[in-house]
């Protein structure tokens, strides 16, 4: 079996390619592309059997990719780490999919599925995932954070802030709880963004609910619930007090 691989982190990347090449030898990855545009093109010249599709991409969404597409002859595989919504949209519509970091066994199990059945993305299939995605991400007050030993569920409105630690993010919760997860910040700023996260720092990503003052002078300080002080960077201070004045005085 021939693949087409569309992620757009080079390690991560890299990373699935061994795991096929140790696990399911027998699929072959014959390109590998890391935005909408470019995966649109190589599709369409190549003769494959699986699409691995990672969602968030640089220029769109996995989805756009798709809709895009007027012949889809080939099996659709979502690479994902979006568990938070993305379980329910893909088990509702029958799809298969992985969650970042990939489980070897997973994997092996998925490729045994295409082998037997097929995963095939039709229009409905399509239509299905966009209602629920929309749904999901409207509605949902709660994340799935996983650490090294557990994976837990979290209220969003408990979160305080979070911080990069390199490729992970720790998490500052109300009642003084924190942890540490394995996916970095910027993956987290895409998730939490419309439920009134901003990006206060390199280092920082704030929930506004949980700013209680914001001082200009030494540079701009944001004071958050337990008297939490973090910097906020110059170029990140008119994002800020723009997202503080809409969320609280428009």
């Amino acid at each position: 079996m021939k693949a087409i691989i569309v992620e757009d982190e080079l390690n991560v990347r890299e990373g699935f390619i061994k795991l096929l090449n140790v696990f399911c030898p027998e699929v072959e990855v014959i390109a590998t592309t890391a935005d909408v545009e470019t995966s649109i093109v190589e599709i369409q010249k190549s003769n494959f059997d699986i699409l691995f599709l990672d969602i968030n991409l640089p220029d769109g969404s996995g989805f756009d990719l798709l809709h895009r597409l007027e012949k889809r002859d080939f099996n659709v595989i979502f690479v994902t780490a979006y568990d938070q919504y993305a379980l329910e949209a893909f088990k509702i519509s029958a799809v298969d999919y992985l969650l970042k970091p990939v489980s070897p066994d997973l994997l092996i199990k998925a490729i045994e599925k295409v082998k037997e059945s097929g995963n095939q993305i039709t229009n409905e299939h399509l239509s299905i995932i966009d209602s629920r995605m929309k749904h999901s991400f409207k509605q949902t007050e709660k994340i799935i954070l996983r650490d090294s030993e557990s994976m837990q569920i979290i209220e969003i409105k408990d979160i305080i802030y979070c911080e990069a630690e390199g490729s992970y993010t720790s998490f500052y919760l109300t009642k003084g709880r924190s942890m540490l997860t394995s996916m970095n910040l910027k993956e987290y700023e895409r998730i939490l963004e419309p439920y009134g996260f901003v990006r206060n720092h390199h280092s920082y990503m704030i929930n506004l609910n949980q700013v209680k003052a914001l001082q200009k002078t030494d540079g701009g300080t944001v004071i958050l619930s337990g008297e939490i002080n973090l910097p906020i960077s110059t170029r990140k201070k008119a994002a800020v007090i723009e997202a503080l004045r809409e969320r609280f005085i428009n």
